[in-house]
């Protein structure tokens, strides 16, 4: 049987032996019917998720033989699902000229994206097209979550949460310096994290282009990480305004507190400074933050250029001072813990809370699964297979019990890709 997550023949209707895929939930009748054709190329899978405007799928392209992404225009409460299971029907005819806006809008998210892709950090969108009464859009398959998914209850360690968010904002510097766009829909829910450790900025549905127009903006909200010239539809926007939800996003990262509302900022809810909140983070991170989230635009930081070298000035001089040896934990492309190495001190490895390196809840990695040590005369860190599921380094497996030197540049996985020890930092 067809599984509707990767497509192989190993789905028995409920678990895929392939890709461990489960189907815990049915099917939502405003989803497509299940492995529809779509343009007589694409396989409609299982949703990924749906927002107020578009459903999105897992599907497979049987021309280029791989999978990849689907977007539908789907806006929610303006249209319903046939009886066929495919077609688009409309729940109002005063909302016909409203939904024809909203496809125009869609195919032009469809275009700025195809403008992108020669920058890495956003997703690359290859088809786009009109059908069954709506329009769709096809980009590629993100192998990974939400970067909200990833944050625990009390924050990330700094260089965890910095490393996404310099990632990232690289990626929103690039769209602001060459593109001429804004995205103005930053969050935790729209940066993905693939397990390849790859960073990637999605859901262009608000992005504008700031050098075409500076005023009659939508407004787009999203509470606690839209800024307060976003609460109008003239107020000027501006690099400035990404920064805003992006420092926002990594406020939440750190702390795993939402800031209030910029509304509510303005007429007298406070604002914690993140010393307030996380003061093991030192006075100079939480300048750069706050500054960046200032309520008024013009006492903001003004470009996110400016806040990342900040930022890498201060995490880069920290750690030339620090002097210490460090490994990091990473689940699905995001670190989740750092620990410092003491040299020549054995550490173990494994989802064992009594090892001194923990991937926690990771059931395929063993309660033991490999010692690692920092030998302080070659410089480089020694690592011996113990596991039932198999260590690797650059993706090649290591022989059990027997102890092999890496340096900071290899790739350690412990059972599957989804869980990495990253050397050194």
């Amino acid at each position: 049987m067809l599984c509707p997550n990767c497509f192989s023949q190993s789905f028995d209707g409920v678990n895929c032996a392939a890709c461990g895929y489960e189907m815990k939930d049915s099917k939502s009748i405003e989803d497509l019917k299940l492995f529809h054709k779509l343009k007589s190329r694409y396989v409609v899978g299982r949703s990924l998720g749906a927002g107020g405007f578009g459903i999105t799928y897992v599907a497979f392209d049987v021309v280029k033989d791989m999978r990849v992404c689907v977007k539908e225009y789907f806006p929610m409460g303006m249209v319903v699902r046939s009886r066929d299971g495919v077609c688009v029907q409309h729940t109002r005819q005063n909302r016909i000229e409203e939904f024809q806006k909203g496809i125009e809008r869609f195919i032009e998210e469809a275009s700025i994206l195809s403008e992108m892709k020669n920058i890495a950090g956003i997703v690359n969108v290859t088809d786009c097209f009109e059908e069954n009464g709506t329009a769709y859009y096809v980009m590629e398959y993100l192998d990974g979550v939400p970067l909200k998914r990833l944050v625990p209850e009390h924050g990330m360690d700094l260089r965890a949460a910095s490393s996404i968010i310099i990632k990232a904002g690289r990626t929103l510097d690039l769209l602001h310096k060459e593109k001429g766009y804004l995205h103005r829909d930053v969050s935790p829910e729209n940066i993905m994290i693939l397990s390849s450790g790859r960073v990637v900025v999605i859901d262009f549905g608000s992005a504008k282009n700031f050098f075409m127009s500076n005023t009659n903006y939508t407004v787009t909200l999203k509470h606690g990480f839209a800024p307060i010239e976003q609460y109008s539809s003239t107020d000027m926007q501006g690099t400035f305004t990404d920064l805003y939800a992006l420092a926002s996003t990594f406020y939440y990262i750190l702390t795993g507190k939402i800031i209030p509302r910029a509304t509510d900022r303005l007429t007298g809810t406070p604002y914690e400074p993140l010393s307030s909140v996380r003061p093991d983070l030192g006075p100079e991170i939480s300048e750069i933050v706050d500054k960046a989230l200032m309520i008024q635009p013009s006492e903001r930081t003004q470009t996110i250029g400016e806040f990342l070298d900040e930022l890498e000035n201060v995490i880069s001089r920290r750690a030339d001072e620090d002097g210490f040896v460090y490994v990091s934990v990473s689940i699905d492309g995001a670190v989740q813990e750092r620990y410092k190495i003491e040299e020549d001190k054995e550490m173990l490895v494994g989802r064992s809370p009594k090892c001194n390196i923990v991937f926690p809840n990771c059931e395929n990695v063993s309660k033991l699964h490999c010692k690692l040590k920092f030998d302080s005369k070659k410089k480089q860190f020694c690592i011996e297979d113990c596991s039932t599921n198999g260590t690797y380094i650059n993706y090649v497996k290591m022989d059990k019990g027997v102890g092999y030197y890496v340096g900071k540049q290899d790739l350690i996985i412990l059972a599957n890709t989804r869980y990495r020890l990253i050397l050194g930092e």
